[in-house]
């Protein structure tokens, strides 16, 4: 956001969505393409060990490798988001962004579950992937909702920017979890 608003003071979390980035100005560009696809990339690796950790945690496997595969979905679609912005076709990227949201509301819940029955993890941790996933709603629906509002907009715009900000907390917080149960082991 920072290098889009040395060039165009316009940019606001109510005006444009993450993905304006990616056709920014001063380099915002480069920064949130490439961003998008190594947080892609990273994002793999840490489904990969949070299914090893819920399957020590005696979670069923099924329940795990379908998160996981929700997980890897939604890492693909950030990738194609950075390798495809809507500069290029518009269609093409709102169809790979769909892997990224649709994947991410996917997630949330399967691993919510998987928390959920999991031996020794914290029932709020768990409840923390259905409030995210209730977010990834809210903007899918608001977003399809703006077509037909035009006055739905702007919230459409800050529903996605509260997302990011829960999901990265969720993915975050899911680190740390992991981190301090490896201490305790």
């Amino acid at each position: 956001m920072f290098l889009y608003n040395l060039s165009d003071s316009s940019f606001s979390v109510f005006t444009h969505y993450l993905s304006h980035l990616g056709i920014g100005p001063n380099g915002s560009n480069i920064a949130f393409n490439t961003g998008s696809i190594i947080a892609g990339i990273v994002m793999m690796f840490f489904f990969l060990n949070f299914s090893v950790f819920l399957i020590k945690k005696e979670v069923p496997r099924i329940l795990v490798s379908l998160s996981c595969i929700a997980g890897f979905i939604s890492s693909l679609g950030n990738i194609l988001i950075g390798l495809f912005p809507s500069d290029g076709s518009q269609v093409l990227h709102n169809f790979v962004a769909s892997f990224f949201f649709l994947g991410g509301l996917a997630y949330c819940i399967l691993y919510g579950i998987s928390e959920w029955k999991a031996i020794n993890i914290s029932k709020l941790q768990a409840l923390s992937g259905f409030v995210v996933a209730f977010f990834f709603v809210v903007f899918v629906s608001l977003t399809y909702l703006s077509f037909y509002i035009p006055e739905l907009l702007k919230l459409s715009h800050f529903s996605e920017w509260i997302l990011f900000i829960l999901l990265m907390f969720w993915i975050i917080g899911h680190e740390v979890v992991m981190i301090k149960n490896k201490k305790l082991t």
